[in-house]
């Protein structure tokens, strides 16, 4: 049942104006354009990412997965050796150290790899980059990118003080 303006008054209200009217009516459009906008977007974002395809669909848990860890990499078990020598001998009170890294891209990396993405931190807590005639530099220059699903398995020289001892390596992203 609607109410006319004598109803309203007759209840003890005064009657709506029209600009009242037009401000509810504007209200209530705003509310539904919101409410298909919260369900537009998600859908169109949805067939964006899947180019329309539902077999594409079923890859999106593993593009977010991706999207989160974009590059795995790991020291295989063995893959950390120390050396007096290699191709030269080290700073005095110094040893070097041979770590070899596995690496798989699983996106297309859109940063320069470089030495400084590597850090390898010894027993004591101190840092250390790796040589720039790594064999890791030697073969693929001193920056380099890796596009999806590219692999690595390279090694990488630190050269760190004789009583020390590696203890993990750390690999994110250099910006200068």
């Amino acid at each position: 049942m609607t109410s006319t303006p004598t109803d309203a008054a007759a209840h003890g209200r005064p009657a709506p104006t029209r600009r009242v009217r037009n401000q509810r009516q504007m209200r209530t459009l705003n509310r539904m354009g919101l409410l298909c906008s919260a369900v537009f977007i998600p859908v169109y974002v949805a067939i964006r990412l899947t180019g329309g395809s539902t077999a594409k669909l079923d890859e999106l848990p593993d593009l977010l997965s991706r999207i989160q860890t974009p590059v795995v990499w790991e020291v295989p078990e063995n893959g950390v050796r120390y050396e007096t020598f290699f191709h030269g001998y080290p700073d005095a009170g110094y040893k070097f150290v041979v770590v070899r890294v596995q690496m798989e891209a699983r996106m297309k990396i859109g940063y320069d790899i470089v030495p400084r993405c590597f850090q390898l931190v010894d027993d004591t807590g101190l840092r250390h980059y790796p040589l720039t005639h790594s064999p890791i530099f030697i073969h693929l220059g001193d920056k380099f990118k890796l596009d999806r699903d590219d692999t690595l398995d390279e090694e990488l020289l630190f050269e760190i003080p004789k009583a020390a001892s590696a203890d993990r390596l750390t690999f994110e992203r250099y910006q200068e």
